[in-house]
């Protein structure tokens, strides 16, 4: 005899299992993790990157629960020379975040004149 189902049953489809063994980059639910490093920030990650920044990471928050594929993130905002701008909390799909070079902060070498010549 067939086991009744409740008229608002989930399909089993719904319930297929993540990787049993979760890696080093990987979390339990088969989401990457975020390693520390440089990212730029588009709509891939948010839909609040409209205008995309590029962001450090600081750490992962694993002590928060999300929703699966969504993780939240510290970082240090970026600007331009790679000075970091602002310290910021975010909510991304780590999946979305894209590494990216620093910034970079380097100045030209002064230049130099000939201190011999004279006019």
């Amino acid at each position: 005899m067939p086991v009744p189902r409740p008229a608002n049953a989930v399909p089993a489809s719904r319930w297929a299992a993540h990787p049993a063994a979760p890696t080093a980059s990987t979390r339990a639910d088969g989401t990457p993790r975020v390693s520390p490093g440089v990212y730029l920030l588009t709509r891939e990650a948010s839909p609040q990157f409209a205008t995309p920044i590029t962001v450090r990471v600081i750490r992962e928050r694993t002590d928060l629960v999300t929703y699966h594929g969504w993780t939240w993130v510290e970082v240090y905002q970026l600007d331009a020379r790679g000075q970091a701008t602002d310290r910021r909390e975010v909510y991304v799909r780590p999946d979305g975040m894209r590494a990216a070079r620093t910034p970079s902060a380097e100045r030209r070498a002064p230049v130099r004149r000939n201190a011999g010549t004279s006019r």
